[in-house]
């Protein structure tokens, strides 16, 4: 599995279109009401010129522990470039703080480079509780609350959000981000864009069609993921007061079978509230598609900006 790395005169192309994310699960009766209100809502929050509708952000904190271990295989992990180029700005065996573990595909990552503390705050009990069957490490403490509201203490050499930020309102997490970071402390922010339509990935181009009626996570509209809005994320941290702002974009071409196109979608977040009908229907769409027009085996391209600023 290759990655590639870009510079800023590389990226501008890449940066500047079409993209998107996504998730599965059967619900519960009690958990299929709590989905239903907050879709009503996300709903009434549009974009006033396309019609975009937008999840409400708390279905960031209930949607993707529905089916962890579904979510935790549907989801590629980030390529070793992103790390070490953290890490080779910090001191050994730094503190570290993950915001938004989710399944601990990242504080995997993590543990694997020498933290001295690590804490891994993660709102979803049914995560934190995959995530300490996978994970046990005396270094690792893992926090059952949302952020920013969560309490938690130290000064972290290193704060990270991985595909987390945002299901949060940027002001309020940047400035309680900057109140737990040490001076001159590194703060991080990462997310892969797996639907990129119009760079030449075939299967995006067939499959955004299918989710034009759809409410889509707020990192999301249906040609453009909106962590390649490289002057956008920029403007955000350096209006938060953070310093020397950098900005790199990882690339990887591979290809899907017909079962891990379904299994990425299935960890949606927006295809796992969807009533079950509608969510069956799309997956047996997309499940056409693959077979269809790639013989079983997709295409697929996977953009991965990555932002990082100091204290």
């Amino acid at each position: 599995m290759v990655w590639l790395a870009a510079g800023k005169g590389e990226t501008e192309d890449l940066a500047s279109g079409p993209f998107h994310l996504g998730g599965v699960e059967r619900l519960g009766p009690i958990i299929n009401s709590v989905i239903a209100r907050f879709q009503r809502a996300a709903r009434r929050t549009t974009l006033p010129d396309s019609g975009q509708a937008f999840l409400s952000r708390e279905i960031g904190g209930v949607a993707f522990g529905l089916d962890a271990s579904g979510y935790h295989q549907g989801r590629l992990a980030y390529p070793d470039a992103l790390y070490n180029e953290l890490f080779a700005r910090l001191p050994a065996s730094p503190t570290v703080l993950e915001i938004g573990a989710g399944s601990g595909l990242v504080t995997q990552a993590l543990l694997k480079r020498n933290p001295s503390r690590l804490v891994a705050v993660e709102p979803d009990a049914a995560l934190v509780a995959f995530t300490q069957r996978r994970l046990s490490d005396p270094r690792l403490t893992m926090v059952t609350e949302p952020f920013p509201e969560v309490e938690v203490s130290g000064d972290f050499d290193l704060i990270v959000c991985a595909a987390a930020f945002h299901w949060m309102e940027p002001k309020r997490a940047l400035a309680r981000v900057k109140e737990l970071l040490a001076a001159k402390g590194l703060w991080a922010m990462w997310w892969h864009s797996y639907r990129n339509p119009g760079r030449g990935d075939e299967l995006a181009d067939l499959i955004t069609p299918l989710l034009r009626e759809m409410a889509l996570p707020p990192s999301d509209t249906l040609f453009r993921h909106y962590s390649l809005d490289e002057e956008h994320h920029r403007e955000t941290l350096v209006r938060a007061g953070f310093e020397n702002v950098e900005y790199r974009l990882y690339s990887q071409e591979r290809r899907l079978t017909t079962a891990q196109v379904i299994a990425l979608y299935q960890s949606y977040s927006y295809v796992r509230v969807l009533p079950d009908d509608q969510k069956s229907r799309l997956i047996e769409d997309i499940a056409e598609i693959v077979e269809r027009h790639f013989d079983g085996l997709a295409p697929n391209l996977v953009l991965t900006p990555l932002y990082f600023a100091n204290k």
